[in-house]
């Protein structure tokens, strides 16, 4: 009996071991496929919440953008910058697209940008106020309050309704670059003294043709006439009237006759003590 009895259980024993084996294995085995499944499906979902993918564009806001920045203008800005972010990650991708962002033209400086909700970008920034036309043979070249050039040119007289700075010399500048010398900046001075005026609307242009010879600005009507302002008012010379006179006797002229310019074309000469028409 105890003979038999041994014997029918060494087949147990064998099969218990068997099972063991068996089982070992499996959860070896169930750890590798964890680890496969970690290292080809989580892992870059993670890297592409984390850094943005090729296959889904990332959140990139700008709070304090102006309202007259339209989806015309934002829309290049954007998918640029969807590029980037796409094709890196960090601290360097960050930098990267804070330098593309200020050669655009749109910002004067941009002071920040940082990685928000743990897959987005929020952009702080100056932007730039479109300010005036800067006329270059047949085109119109969109400038900033600086005298920077912004990403918009135009065919002349075809812009919006910004006053056109005439004669401006030397090379025209990239995207966001400067034009040289101090004509232009002295043109936006002026520009910005008359702007509050309420016959602001009547001036077409600002002519700095005299610029190079005497730092003389001219004032030019949407009736053709010619004002000759002198230097600018941040310039204002000895020699010429202050700026406040200048400005009081445009004034009476407007209350008197409607227009600056006497309603009909002429040129006036706002300088000298006693304005002259001729």
């Amino acid at each position: 009996m105890s003979s038999r009895s041994s014997s029918s259980k060494a087949p147990e024993a064998s099969w218990r071991a068997t099972a063991e084996r068996i089982a070992g294995i499996g959860a070896w085995v169930g750890c590798a496929a964890v680890i496969v499944v970690l290292a080809t499906v989580v892992l870059p979902r993670l890297r592409g919440t984390a850094y943005g993918s090729t296959s889904a564009r990332t959140a990139i806001r700008f709070p304090n953008a102006p309202r007259w920045m339209t989806t015309a203008e934002m829309k290049p800005i954007e998918d640029a910058a969807q590029s980037i972010v796409a094709t890196g990650h960090g601290r360097d991708m960050l930098q990267t697209l804070q330098r593309y962002l200020e050669s655009t033209g749109w910002f004067e400086s941009v002071e920040q940008v940082r990685l928000v909700d743990h897959d987005g970008i929020e952009v702080i920034a100056t932007y730039a106020a479109p300010t005036a036309l800067v006329a270059d043979g047949g085109i119109d070249h969109l400038c900033d309050s600086r005298g920077h050039r912004m990403a918009r040119d135009y065919r002349a007289k075809d812009g919006p309704s910004l006053v056109r700075v005439l004669g401006v010399a030397g090379p025209t500048p990239a995207v966001a670059g400067a034009w040289t010398g101090t004509a232009l900046k002295d043109a936006i001075d002026l520009l910005q003294t008359i702007d509050p005026q309420p016959w602001r609307s009547q001036v077409a242009a600002i002519g700095v043709g005299r610029h190079a010879k005497d730092g003389s600005l001219e004032l030019v009507t949407t009736g053709g006439s010619t004002i000759v302002w002198g230097r600018a008012p941040s310039a204002a010379s000895p020699a010429e009237v202050p700026t406040g006179q200048k400005l009081e006797y445009l004034a009476f002229l407007y209350a008197k006759h409607g227009r600056i310019d006497h309603g009909h074309p002429t040129s006036i000469d706002v300088r000298v003590d006693c304005a002259s028409a001729r």
